[in-house]
């Protein structure tokens, strides 16, 4: 499970919520109004109150739904990332799809020394032409 903070400002009722480091759009969750901060990490967490209780560990944080926030969120951010990897390769020109293709120059050596020039010659025509010049 994930590490948890949430921290709720007494003085204007705003919360701040953060996931595995990342700050994400928080509301109050149905927090009680005398709880100050909750913190989570794996399995345990503890509660601090704003009003003089004394500070609490607990061993479940499903009541507040923080779990299917951070899901929710991380599953965000992956589809961000793989979003913008997508791009990013797209966006690559046709020697730079070349260049991530090729096999490495110790693969390229052994291909010769095994197969001759010719085979070599074969592995990267099928790359060439896989990425043609535009």
């Amino acid at each position: 499970m994930a590490k948890i903070t949430y921290i709720k400002d007494g003085e204007n009722s705003k919360s701040q919520l953060i996931l595995d480091g990342v700050q994400v759009d928080s509301s109050n969750y149905g927090v009680a109004s005398n709880i100050h901060a909750i913190q989570w990490e794996g399995s345990k967490g503890t509660i601090e109150y704003n009003d003089g209780t004394d500070n609490e560990d607990i061993t479940d944080i499903s009541s507040y739904g923080f779990e299917a926030k951070h899901a929710t969120e991380k599953q965000a951010i992956a589809d961000a990332k793989a979003k913008a990897e997508s791009d990013r390769i797209a966006n690559r020109t046709y020697a730079e799809k070349r260049s991530a293709e090729y096999p490495s120059i110790e693969d390229q050596l052994d291909d010769i020394y095994h197969n001759g020039v010719d085979g070599w010659k074969a592995t990267i025509k099928t790359v060439k032409d896989k990425y043609s010049k535009e």
